[in-house]
């Protein structure tokens, strides 16, 4: 089964001069069908400006990216079979969510019977109830509006569906509730890409993590295989009564590790030793701390360790 998205040396430039803004540098990847591929970086990583160039926003400066082998930015039959979900939802708040989602299908010439057929499977899959028929969106809560704007999104019943920060600001039930949605779409055949700076809906969700950085393409793999990749399996956390001292973080220069800033007085020393938070203990002795915990290594750890940047 070929890829359905290709992207070939991408690069977009903004502005010229000192005004120039690299925002997407030499970006090669795939993504296959029926998959869910996560981008993941901060703000300014590039994320947003590649997925503009997916959905045929954007034209880039430089190479090419083919969505079902078509170009979304010159090829609007191809464009018809995307959706995108930005940040903001999209949504017009003196609308039900019901007008919402007829006003959108119409903009993308779906036949009316055909979108209320659609609905019809939606309402169950979303849990659109009696709100998103009589309620206006502006009483709508994050997690409604997200689910609206989700709606509108398919209401095309798109090859590939476009998430830009889809849970950005929900509440942790309201998050897992959209988790469980899009595995469940997944399963139905769509393919998802979604961007995030959350590496909950990460690890939860990617079946490929696209790490961005700065325009850049860090690395790609599997949650496991980006851990793998950095060569550490365990980490332990520390939180000092105070700013921990230079000598006192010398002597956590344990061979064999790193260690990672966790900002405040919190310090990760990462390692291969299933008895790391001994030796960690043993380097800390005299020295007052709050709290001392051992986990597996983390995604937020593999970003640092991949960027040299803490992605909160």
């Amino acid at each position: 089964m070929p890829p359905i998205l290709v992207a070939k040396n991408l690069t977009k430039v903004y502005g010229e001069g000192r005004e120039r803004v690299e925002a997407l540098k030499n970006i090669s990847l795939e993504i296959e069908e029926r998959s869910i591929a996560v981008l993941l970086g901060p703000n300014g990583s590039g994320k947003s400006t590649f997925m503009k160039i997916a959905v045929g926003i954007l034209v880039p400066t430089k190479g090419e990216l083919l969505v079902l082998g078509k170009k979304p930015y010159s090829d609007f039959e191809v464009r018809g079979k995307i959706s995108y979900m930005p940040q903001d939802a999209g949504l017009y708040s003196l609308l039900t969510g019901y007008e919402n989602y007829m006003f959108y299908a119409s903009l993308q010439d779906v036949d009316k019977k055909e979108a209320l057929e659609r609905l019809s499977l939606l309402r169950e899959e979303l849990g659109l109830k009696d709100w998103f028929f009589r309620r206006k969106v502006s009483t709508y809560s994050g997690g409604l509006q997200r689910k609206t704007s989700l709606a509108v999104a398919l209401s095309s019943d798109p090859d590939l569906l476009v998430l830009d920060e889809p849970t950005t600001g929900l509440d942790p039930s309201s998050r897992r509730m959209f988790w469980r949605i899009l595995e469940r779409l997944k399963r139905r055949g769509k393919t998802i890409l979604m961007a995030t700076h959350l590496f909950e809906d990460a690890e939860y969700l990617a079946d490929e993590i696209i790490v961005m950085h700065r325009g850049r393409l860090v690395a790609k793999g599997s949650p496991e295989e980006l851990k793998r990749k950095v060569g550490y399996r365990f980490a332990v956390d520390v939180e000092f009564m105070e700013e921990p001292k230079k000598s006192v973080v010398k002597r956590l220069r344990i061979p064999g590790t790193e260690i990672i800033p966790s900002g405040g007085f919190r310090l990760t020393i990462v390692g291969n030793d299933s008895d790391l938070i001994s030796e960690v203990d043993r380097a800390l002795e005299g020295v007052r701390i709050l709290s001392l915990n051992m986990r597996r290594i983390s995604l937020g750890d593999v970003y640092f360790l991949l960027t040299g940047v803490r992605l909160e």
